[in-house]
């Protein structure tokens, strides 16, 4: 007898890691696969809003030194294509600049967190194994 229950795959998330340095990308990156994710890297501004049109991400790592470029310069593309991403605010600018930024986020209704560098790499994969998992139906 066949189940007429559809079954269901999981598709892994999608994670965007946004830093200009190419090791700690290396690092975010290496996290979010074990993680599960399916990752996508840039280190510019305009490569970042170009993939963030391109494609929806679950969750976001966004550094906020970006070489010269400010990071928060983000936060208006992710608001406006991915407002239900998870954003993960990697950075080593200072706690003024870091509030700053959440507040903005915050204000643009994004769900976001703050990581100061270095970064805990065992609290970082905790939040990207949480909650991030999308089920999605297979039609057969």
């Amino acid at each position: 007898m066949h189940d007429s229950l559809p079954r269901i795959a999981t598709t892994p998330p999608a994670l965007l890691v946004i830093d200009d340095d190419p090791v700690q990308r290396t690092i975010l990156c290496k996290v979010g696969n074990k993680a599960g994710h399916a990752v996508t890297a840039v280190a510019t501004v305009e490569e970042a809003i170009r993939e963030i049109e391109r494609q929806h991400f679950d969750c976001i790592v966004l550094d906020l030194m970006l070489n010269g470029q400010n990071g928060m310069l983000m936060l208006g593309e992710i608001a406006k294509s991915n407002s239900d991403a998870l954003l993960i605010i990697i950075s080593g600018a200072s706690e003024a600049v870091r509030e700053e930024t959440i507040a903005l986020a915050t204000h643009n209704h994004l769900d976001v967190v703050d990581l100061p560098k270095p970064v805990d790499l065992a609290v970082l994969r905790t939040l990207l194994t949480s909650d991030l998992r999308v089920a999605q139906p297979i039609c057969l």
